[in-house]
C-alpha cells in the first residue's frame, strides 16, 4: 500500500468510527471491557493527538498527553482526526520522525493510524450493531505489521514459555507468514513452508483474531494449539 493510500484510509475509517459512535455513545465495549464507546472515542482522539504532537517536536511528547474532554466529546474528536490529517499532509512519508528513538519516519504513522482508526472503528460497530468489512489490502497490511513490526517490539517481555523454538504459519489467500519464535527475538519469513501451528483465513478476520478482536473460530487453526497460545500471549503483550 502507498501513503495516500493510507492517508485515505484514516480519512475513512476515522470518520465512520464518529458516525457510528454517534449511535450510542454509553453502549459497552466488549473488545475493550470496561470501556464505553465514548472513552473509546476519547482513547483513539487522544492517539491523535498525541501523535500530531509527537511528529511536530519530533520525539515523545513529556507529560501526560491529550485527555478527552467530558462533554462534546464526537466535535472534539473531529478536530483531533483533521488537525492530525494536516500535520501528516505537510509531510514527506520518508522524512524522519524519531529523533530520540532510532530510525523510523513520518510513513510509520500514516500506516499506524490508518490502522489504528480501521480496529478501534470496528470496535464501535461491534458494540453499536454489525461491523463492516476492514478494506482487504489495509487487513493485509495490518497482519504485516502485527507480525513484523508490532510483535518484536515487546517479544522478550514474556519470557520462557512453550513456543520458543517452535514455528507459527499465517495465512491468507495467496499471503504467506512463517514466524521462528526464539527466546529473544522472532523470525518473519514471507514464504509459506511447515510451521508447528497456523491461523488460515480471510485477511479481515486473521487480523481480528491476532489482535483478540474475533474468537478463534473465525479461522481455521492447526497444528499444536499450546504453541498457537503461546505466541497469541506474547502478540498480546506488543499490542498494550
Amino acid at each position: 500500500m502507498d501513503y495516500l493510500q493510507f492517508q485515505n484510509l484514516l480519512q475513512t475509517e476515522g470518520r465512520r468510527l464518529a458516525e457510528s459512535a454517534a449511535t450510542g455513545l454509553d453502549t459497552p465495549v466488549p473488545s475493550c471491557p470496561g470501556w464505553t464507546v465514548a472513552d473509546l472515542v476519547g482513547h483513539t482522539g487522544a492517539v491523535y493527538l498525541t501523535a500530531t504532537e509527537w511528529l511536530r517536536i519530533g520525539h515523545r511528547p513529556d507529560g501526560p498527553g491529550a485527555s478527552a474532554p467530558t462533554t462534546d466529546v464526537l466535535a472534539w474528536y473531529g478536530e483531533a482526526l483533521t488537525e492530525l490529517r494536516a500535520e501528516l499532509a505537510r509531510r514527506d512519508p520518508g522524512e524522519p520522525a524519531f529523533e530520540d528513538e532510532g530510525d523510523g519516519a513520518v510513513g510509520f504513522w500514516y500506516r499506524r493510524l490508518a490502522h489504528e482508526a480501521a480496529m478501534h472503528r470496528t470496535d464501535v460497530e461491534m458494540a453499536v450493531g454489525t461491523p463492516a468489512p476492514i478494506d482487504m489490502d489495509l487487513a493485509v497490511d495490518g497482519i504485516d505489521e502485527a507480525l513484523r513490526v508490532l510483535l518484536p517490539l515487546r517479544y522478550d517481555a514474556a519470557g520462557p514459555d512453550l513456543a520458543v523454538g517452535r514455528t507459527v504459519g499465517v495465512h491468507c489467500h495467496h499471503h504467506n507468514w512463517r514466524l521462528t519464535l526464539h527466546l529473544d527475538g522472532v523470525e518473519v519469513s514471507r514464504s509459506p513452508g511447515f510451521t508447528d501451528a497456523a491461523v488460515r483465513g480471510e485477511p479481515g478476520d486473521v487480523l481480528l483474531y491476532l489482535w483478540g478482536r474475533r474468537p478463534g473460530t473465525v479461522v481455521s487453526r492447526t497444528g499444536d494449539m499450546t504453541v498457537l497460545g503461546a505466541f497469541r500471549r506474547r502478540l498480546a503483550l506488543s499490542m498494550v
